[in-house]
């Protein structure tokens, strides 16, 4: 795909500095102009996935085991300026308007351009930007500008270089983004080079360090630096001749100390390693990276193009979202925008998780090791919450550390210690991994499912109860048995067990003893405990409560709520929503999702019908659940109603706030409803399973599915599907719980 963008409007800056963000999982750098400009309705952005500062949580009525101080992911130094200045006059689309004006963002080639034509005197300057981030070379930022006379010469001079004078964006009215102003950067350094400079810079309390780099290869100009007390200036300048071209390629290097013990002299061997390679090799290598990622990840629907491309977009940004490095994960805005501080949730494990899994696994594997990498602050947390054993994962987080100010729909979303086991179960049936498991999966499932145990008591009947927590709804919080959490707790209790006894009976149980102590009799504790979970439900209803009072409380008339009162959230005390019947997001219906075995199809059915009516989906992860559910129902247009609301929530911006970051659980979600929906995919202890419904809004759709090492190639048409191996050794899957043995030989069958 390669959206495009011809028209210059300061309206939608905000929106297409999201739209054409710029992004390798490492680093980000927003769609701002390079020209740079005074307007307040810009957000200038440069961001290291991970690398954070940390800000000091203040209340009036601070009690025990609050968190004193949040990670926030800052705004870094702005490595983005290249002001064009032609005969003393500066060139930019906001000063002087361009005969010709268009952005582009190609989803194939991974890079983004700018194409600006102006008109000086008798003659134009045609303007060329193209950006990269690179996917092979994480800590590369390459900029190439063109520039190119036709019958106009003079003097051509570009003001560049590197700016420590930032702030992070702030916004007091908005819960999602930070409230406060801070400035977060502190330079300590700057120096020059012959063709560019450095700065170093350190945060100004979580005493991290990070290098910004520049080097610059323009054939025919003069390069000139300068050190500053806010950074680097960098000037070119050279006379161009008529019907010449000019081409600048910048290289932008970024380093910090989380991952480098010392980050200037990184860079700086770095970037002699890059501009020996430059900029066409760099570029002909991005392309390579991405012919070998579509060849796996990409969906076809032939006969419905702007599906196609629309998810084209969506997973080309989860790859540029998302850390691969195994300390980082994917933050929910990704690496676009400041909206939610940069922090982790359970997002990634549940609704992005699953893409890489089945299409790029080693990342999925990177996710579930920095996971594994926290596990001490999570145990520390469940210490601070109260508990005697076991790891509680922070809600929101950076660097494991709780990040959540508001408990009730925070820290007491306990759920999340169940959506990370349930991701590494995923992984463990996807690829037969022992290895990883016995290093690092092992204690994390041991060590999440222990706090179950600390969390829950027995009743008089032999029930196990989970009482005061969260749900994913966070506008019904502090609840009995949370539907979603019981089953979460149940299966990571079951998958504790499922793990430690295979590696036991493989002889490789050995770390996972030492790491956590785990006993046989605690295993014991586990079964029980599992066995005994209790899951609401209500007979007459055929439904499962979202928790045990939720049906006595009045239902929230959505219908006569005026459009302008949603998201609800920004409207309405928490204490006043939490006493309706009314859902942020999929809540049940999610765990009817993830967690279906042993549920009747009736009640999947009514749950889905009673949950619809009283959902706002003020969650951008909610309607990619619903839609899910819908397509395994039967429900076709209701199914493909929720899944267009899930593709085009960025590109339409739907929600109103693209600007502060892309929705990367819902880019997800779109994958989701695709393969898990229409599809009908699904994988647990038995193996891989699909039951397929192609949508009739297109005609057929082709994908690939990555699973215990083999690619697995699905070409789904409305009334027949073919199956068959394109890599691997033959394996049996289940097609409508059918046995069947995938070969090379397509594999035709008829849908029921």
């Amino acid at each position: 795909m390669v959206l495009k963008s011809t028209k210059l409007d300061t309206e939608a800056l905000l929106l297409e500095e999201t739209l054409f963000h710029t992004a390798n999982g490492y680093l980000g750098v927003r769609g701002n102009m390079e020209e740079g400009f005074d307007d307040p309705k810009s957000i200038r952005g440069t961001y290291i996935n991970g690398f954070y500062d940390t800000v000091d949580l203040s209340y009036p009525e601070r009690l025990y085991g609050f968190p004193v101080q949040a990670q926030r992911m800052i705004n870094l130094p702005d490595i983005q300026t290249i002001k064009i200045i032609f005969d003393g006059n500066e060139l930019s689309p906001l000063i002087n308007k361009p005969a010709e004006y268009e952005r582009t963002l190609d989803t194939k080639e991974g890079i983004a351009k700018r194409h600006l034509i102006y008109t000086v005197g008798e003659g134009t300057l045609s303007v060329i930007y193209t950006r990269m981030a690179s996917f092979c070379r994480p800590e590369l930022f390459l900029t190439v500008l063109e520039i190119t006379s036709k019958n106009l010469s003079g003097k051509l001079e570009l003001k560049a270089g590197i700016n420590c004078d930032v702030r992070n964006y702030t916004n007091p009215d908005d819960p999602r983004v930070a409230a406060e102003s801070v400035r977060h950067i502190i330079m300590d350094d700057a120096k020059t080079l012959d063709d560019g400079g450095y700065v170093c810079c350190s945060t100004s309390a979580s005493e991290l360090e990070v290098a910004l780099l520049q080097r610059y290869k323009a054939t025919g100009m003069d390069i000139s630096t300068r050190a500053t007390a806010t950074g680097v200036e960098i000037n070119l300048t050279t006379h161009i001749n008529t019907n010449k071209k000019y081409s600048i390629e910048k290289y932008s290097i970024l380093s910090d100390s989380i991952r480098q013990p010392k980050p200037v002299e990184y860079a700086l061997g770095a970037a002699d390693e890059y501009i020996k390679a430059g900029a066409g090799a760099l570029l002909a290598e991005q392309k390579d990276y991405m012919d070998e990622f579509w060849h796996v990840a990409a969906i076809k629907t032939e006969g419905n193009k702007e599906v196609e491309d629309t998810l084209e977009f969506n997973l080309f940004q989860l790859l540029q979202s998302t850390g691969r490095d195994g300390i980082t994960s994917t933050a929910s805005k990704g690496i676009s925008g400041e909206g939610y501080e940069g922090h982790y949730f359970w997002d990634t494990e549940i609704y992005i998780f699953p893409f890489f899994l089945f299409t790029k696994p080693e990342i999925a594997k990177a996710l579930l090791t920095y996971r594994h990498s926290i596990i001490n602050r999570a145990r520390e947390n469940a210490l601070i919450m109260g508990h005697k054993s076991g790891a509680l994962y922070s809600w929101r987080t950076i660097s494991g550390s709780e990040c959540s100010s508001y408990f009730p729909s925070g820290a007491a979303q306990y759920h999340i210690n169940g959506d990370i086991a349930y991701s590494f179960m995923q992984y463990w049936y996807a690829t037969g991994d022992i290895e990883f498991m016995a290093q690092k999966g092992a204690e994390v499932l041991i060590e999440t499912a222990r706090l179950w145990l600390d969390v829950g008591h027995y009743s008089a009947d032999g029930r196990f109860l989970l009482h005061c927590v969260t749900g994913p709804d966070e506008y019904t919080c502090m609840i009995n048995n949370n539907y979603y959490t019981n089953r979460c707790a149940q299966a990571n209790l079951k998958g504790a067990v499922t793990v430690y006894e295979m590696l036991w009976q493989q002889n490789a149980a050995g770390h996972a003893e030492q790491a956590t102590g785990i006993t046989q009799e605690e295993i014991n504790l586990f079964e029980k405990a599992a066995d005994a979970m209790w899951l609401p439900y209500d007979e007459a209803l055929d439904i499962n409560p979202q928790d045990d009072s939720f049906l006595e409380k009045p239902v929230w008339d959505i219908a006569k709520t005026p459009n302008d009162k949603f998201p609800l959230l920004l409207h309405h005390h928490p204490m006043h929503l939490y006493r309706f019947q009314v859902c942020k997001q999929a809540d049940t219906v999610l765990a009817h999702i993830l967690f279906e075995d042993g549920i009747k199809d009736s009640t999947k059915r009514n749950s889905f019908d009673y949950y619809q009516r009283i959902s706002t989906h003020d969650s951008s992860l909610s309607r990619c659940a619903f839609g899910i559910m819908a397509a395994r129902l039967g429900l076709e247009n209701k199914a493909y109603e929720y899944f267009y609301d899930t593709l085009i929530t960025d590109l339409e911006n739907t929600h109103g706030n693209t600007k502060d970051g892309l929705h990367t659980a819902n880019l997800g979600g779109s994958w989701m409803v695709t393969v898990m929906g229409f599809a009908g995919m699904r994988l647990n202890e038995k193996g891989l399973h699909f039951k397929f419904m192609q949508p009739g809004m297109w005609n057929r759709t082709c994908f690939k599915i990555n699973y215990l090492g083999r690619i697995i190639n699905v070409q789904m048409e409305r009334d027949k599907s073919k199956l068959s191996l394109e890599k691997g050794q033959p394996v049996d899957i289940y097609v409508n719980d059918e046995k069947i043995r995938l070969n090379q030989t397509p594999l035709e069958l008829p849908h029921t």
